[in-house]
């Protein structure tokens, strides 16, 4: 399910080329499974995070940019996870991990591959993240959703 996203963000990657820069919907389906899974999991999420980032590298970049930007955003939100209590787990903060976890490989790709351009990048930047924070949102309802169906 999960190369289902990488999938899709690649295509609409090619689809929109230079016009918008589209959210990172890998990384927040690897921490939508990372938040849903058991402990036990925790470890094949890093590794897809890995070889998603890796593939998006060969794809686009060339240089092993995501593959260490994915797997240090899991490991952060993992750290964050494990010291968030249940009940401080709210809407507003899972909403916030879920958009902190797309948050940084964008702005670095705009920092480091792009090498912080004036103007268009930053643009580009602003647009994604117009269209990453409803994607937040939708991710954490879902995330929501799937612990209300766990306990009922």
């Amino acid at each position: 399910m999960t190369g289902v996203f990488w999938l899709a963000q690649d295509l609409l990657t090619v689809l929109v080329s230079g016009a918008v820069r589209v959210p990172e919907f890998f990384l927040l389906r690897l921490v939508y499974r990372l938040l849903t899974c058991d402990r036990d999991a925790y470890v094949s999420v890093i590794w897809i995070a890995f070889f998603g980032g890796l593939l998006w590298d060969l794809r686009w970049v060339g240089i092993p940019f995501f593959t260490i930007c994915y797997v240090v955003v899991i490991m952060a939100i993992l750290a964050a996870w494990n010291t968030i209590p249940s009940s401080g787990r709210t809407m507003f903060v899972i909403f916030s991990l879920f958009w902190l976890a797309q948050l940084l490989p964008a702005v670095l790709s705009v920092l480091i591959l792009e090498r912080g351009t004036v103007g268009a990048s930053w643009t580009l930047f602003l647009v994604q993240q117009g269209i990453a924070v409803p994607v937040s949102f939708l991710s954490a309802f879902f995330y929501f959703w799937h612990e209300k169906n766990r306990n009922a």
